[in-house]
């Protein structure tokens, strides 16, 4: 009993270093030189990108084992994020290992099927445990900055009505970058929170 103090302070200055990181890399961006030749998504934006992804897939790893029986889907989780950080990272790594960065998401994705199909029994407490954590809020507005306001807000037709002669083709790409970045931001914050949540049914603890 008396561990559990010290554990919980443990997990709050992890938690709070994390999402100080995390600020200090979504603002990073706009402490650089100006430099009118420096590519927004290719370069400096994307790298933080894959940086908040893969940490994001190694928590999602990392917390498997302590979560029981739900483990494996968060080995899935880890899988799906991971194939993100490689989507984000393609020209990098296609330019290091000079193979196609799509021939990676073959294992990781049978790797995710084999999961799903051992333990699909699970699905019902993964689920229930993920919604009632506030986590969930977090990842609810990742999606929606990725699958909608980046969408929107990346188009050219709409900041070339919004801005008329001052329309620049960079503008719609470097507003859609940054609206990437912060969901990468909130997605890391939502799956602290999930992953560091104190268990009772943790099978790493001991007795």
């Amino acid at each position: 009993m008396k561990e559990a103090p010290e554990k919980t302070w443990k997990q709050a200055l992890v938690s709070a270093a994390l999402v100080l990181a995390g600020s200090f890399a979504i603002l990073f961006p706009a402490w650089l030189p100006d430099k009118p030749n420096l590519p927004t998504e290719e370069g400096i934006v994307e790298g933080l990108q894959l940086v908040l992804l893969l940490t994001t897939s190694a928590f999602w790893f990392g917390a498997a084992h302590p979560a029981g029986k739900v483990g494996p889907f968060y080995q899935i989780m880890g899988a799906i994020t991971l194939s993100s950080a490689l989507g984000e990272g393609d020209d990098l790594i296609e330019r290091t290992t000079h193979f196609a960065v799509e021939w990676f998401f073959i294992p990781l994705g049978i790797y995710s099927l084999i999961k799903f199909k051992n333990h699909r029994k699970h699905l019902g407490a993964f689920i229930n445990e993920f919604v009632s954590r506030p986590a969930a809020g977090f990842f609810a507005s990742a999606f929606m900055l990725i699958f909608v306001l980046a969408r929107f807000l990346g188009t050219s037709l709409l900041w070339k009505a919004s801005l008329g002669e001052n329309y620049h083709p960079d503008v719609p790409q470097t507003v859609e970058a940054y609206l990437e970045l912060l969901a990468s931001y909130l997605l890391l914050i939502g799956t602290i929170g999930l992953c560091l949540a104190p268990r009772s049914h943790d099978p790493t603890e001991l007795d």
